[in-house]
């Protein structure tokens, strides 16, 4: 009953999509912004489109173009090249700029495709294919025409897709340290190497480990990254107290598409770091000696 349920749900989903894209222009689909994991037993579908934007011709307030009307939800399923959007429930990559540029030869592959606007610099070439056995779709648009997933799209939807684990801070001698000994710091939960996220849009985000902060009673000390007891990160407490701990991982990121690494746009290089942190209360303990005569 549950397959049956998803089989007609899915078929539901298709039959919007299809009426939504008869009401959509002719180069003006609508393009996934957004993306979420989907019910991998349902049909086999993997990953659909959770947030749309409209079509290619957006208007001046950022909203959505194009068709104009309410964005659906369709669904699309991924395979082999086809990997890198959709565009309605079809699976698509692109060529930007497209490999051939000359409009005729263009047009032998895309009947529609129109005379080049004043504005237009170049074009952009796009396969999509509805199923895995379905007939490829090859389509040619004008770069001024066509809103598409840009490179800072994939980059930020790649570093969403990138958790850091949960670490816990750390510290030897364990539950209460002593004034003036020194007191180790570790990651527990950290991985030593790099931190590689699941790709988001063609693109995979990688967080390499720069180093290690621990701040506490006052003072910082950096480190490198520590996940196991060790003396490589170690402070010494002058007074005795209860102190707050915080330790921070920081990573450098780097961008991959295809294997190849992808230059981040200027303007968001904040985008190229992230940390990750944790607390600790730490107990610090005076030892007083007592000194007496001995007959």
């Amino acid at each position: 009953m549950l397959t049956l349920v998803r089989r007609m749900g899915a078929m539901l989903a298709s039959a919007i999509v299809a009426l939504f894209l008869l009401m959509t222009p002719a180069h003006a689909d609508p393009v996934c912004t957004a993306w979420g994991d989907t019910d991998p037993a349902a049909d086999g579908l993997q990953y659909g489109c959770v947030a749309w934007s409209g079509g290619s011709d957006g208007g001046e307030d950022g909203g959505d173009g194009g068709g104009g009307g309410t964005p659906t939800t369709p669904q699309c399923t991924f395979f082999d090249l086809w990997n890198e959007f959709c565009q309605g429930n079809r699976a698509c990559y692109m060529n930007d700029p497209a490999a051939i540029q000359d409009i005729e030869k263009a047009r032998e592959d895309d009947p529609s495709l129109k005379d080049k606007p004043e504005d237009a610099e170049k074009l952009i070439f796009t396969s999509c294919k509805e199923s895995a056995d379905a007939e490829e779709v090859r389509t040619y648009y004008w770069d001024s025409e066509f809103q598409m997933v840009t490179i800072l799209d994939r980059i930020q939807a790649a570093r969403g897709a990138l958790n850091l684990p949960t670490i816990t801070a750390e510290f030897n001698p364990p539950t209460r340290t002593l004034v003036n000994l020194d007191t180790w710091w570790w990651a527990e939960g950290a991985p030593a190497g790099e931190v590689v996220g699941s790709p988001a849009l063609g693109m995979r985000a990688i967080a390499s480990p720069r180093g290690m902060t621990v701040s506490a009673g006052g003072q910082t000390i950096d480190c490198p990254l520590v996940t196991q007891k060790s003396d490589e990160c170690s402070m010494m407490f002058r007074r005795a107290g209860n102190y707050q701990a915080t330790m921070t991982i920081t990573y450098d990121i780097r961008f991959e598409m295809g294997g190849q690494v992808i230059d981040v746009p200027a303007g968001a290089q904040d985008l190229l770091t992230i940390s990750t942190t944790a607390t600790a209360a730490v107990p610090v303990l005076e030892v007083q000696s007592i000194v007496t005569e001995v007959d």
